[in-house]
């Protein structure tokens, strides 16, 4: 996809696999909530969020249950 935030995000990746990050999507989960818990979201941002949440947890959970659809 061109995309400039994506690009943004495959740069940033490229500089975590680069620097030997080991943070997976659990860690991201988890600074994605806390976050969005000290933010003023409009219910429409709220709910756009919840969503990459939740798609984020349930790839993670299929990465540790080894389960696909």
């Amino acid at each position: 996809m061109d995309h400039p935030i994506i690009k943004q995000f495959e740069a940033h990746a490229e500089l975590l696999d680069i620097s030997g990050s080991v943070e997976a999507i659990d860690e991201a989960i988890v600074q994605l909530a806390t976050w969005m818990d000290g933010l003023e979201l409009s219910e429409d941002d709220q709910a756009l969020l919840c969503h990459i949440g939740a798609v984020l947890y349930r790839e993670g959970l299929r990465g540790r249950t080894g389960i696909r659809p």
